[in-house]
Order: C-alpha cells, then sequence, then structure tokens
C-alpha cells in the first residue's frame, strides 16, 4: 500500500511538473540516429538545459550539446523567450489552420498530445516536428532528402521541467 502511495504521489508530481516551465534546471534529451553519405547510421544526441535567466535583461541563457558518434560539440545561447504552455495551447488550437496534424505520439520518454508540422528546407529535404507541451517543444523530429529517404531521427528521451 505504501508503495502504491508513493508511486502515485510521484507520478502526480512529476505531471504537474511538466507545465511548470520555462525555468532554470529545464532539460531534455533527444536520441536518434543520422544517417551518414555513405549509407550507415550514426547515433546522436541532443540536450538542452536552461542554464539561467537574466531578469534585468528578459534573457534565458540555453546550453546546448550535440553528441554525434564520438564528437560532442557544445554551446551556450541565449534567447529572448522560451517555448511556454500558452505557447503550446496556441499551436494545438491553430494546428490544422496552419498546414498541421494533431497526433498523439509514443516515445521513450512518455506519450504526448502533438502538433505535426511539416516545412521543406532550402536544400529540398523535408522536415517533421512533433510539438508538444514540453520544455523547448519539439517531441520529435524526423528529416528526409528530396527522395524522401530518412536521415535524422531523434526522439524525445528524457524531460526534467518545472524545477
Amino acid at each position: 500500500m505504501a508503495l502504491q502511495l508513493f508511486t502515485f504521489f510521484f507520478a502526480t508530481l512529476l505531471a504537474g511538473t511538466v507545465f511548470a516551465y520555462p525555468n532554470v534546471g529545464d532539460k531534455v534529451q533527444w536520441t536518434g540516429t543520422v544517417k551518414q553519405p555513405d549509407g550507415s547510421l550514426m547515433e546522436v544526441k541532443i540536450i538542452k538545459e536552461v542554464t539561467s535567466f537574466n531578469k534585468k535583461e528578459n534573457k534565458w541563457t540555453v546550453k546546448y550539446e550535440a553528441t554525434m558518434g564520438s564528437e560532442t560539440s557544445t554551446q551556450l545561447i541565449q534567447v529572448d523567450n522560451l517555448y511556454s504552455p500558452d505557447r503550446y495551447k496556441e499551436m494545438m488550437a491553430n494546428c490544422m489552420l496552419q498546414g498541421g496534424v494533431v497526433e498523439k505520439i509514443s516515445t521513450p520518454a512518455g506519450n504526448y498530445d502533438t502538433c505535426k508540422m511539416t516545412t521543406v528546407a532550402s536544400d529540398g529535404s523535408t522536415v517533421e516536428k512533433w510539438w508538444g507541451n514540453i520544455p523547448f517543444g519539439v517531441v520529435s523530429k524526423n528529416t528526409r532528402t528530396n527522395n524522401t529517404a530518412l536521415l535524422k531521427k531523434p526522439d524525445l528521451n528524457s524531460v526534467i521541467a518545472g524545477l
């Protein structure tokens, strides 16, 4: 019984904190694969974390870390605003009007109600993004060449929000 109460409390706590972003400490990780020119697949891991907020300048600092195979690059970027629960609500309310499709998707981090938006990049590749109610917004992303070969597929792996 105590274990069931603890599990219920912990699940309730996590469910409630997902909507408390953006905050310093919010961290999201995506993992997946990238297709190399020779056709082989390389593992990719992307981590975004809110590291600070400057009240005076109203700027967020985000640490962006990308690992492809054994190579890792890290950078800090400053942004004026971050994806928020209000932006998610707006996106879901206008998803179809903006050319999107409302979809429920499953990832290693859980199940999400999303707005799938598809765009074509300047190189002719097709980019599909599933926007959900998480820090930074993107739950999953696929990039395909103009002949539809899948190039990249990172899926949400973990979310820490509302600390």
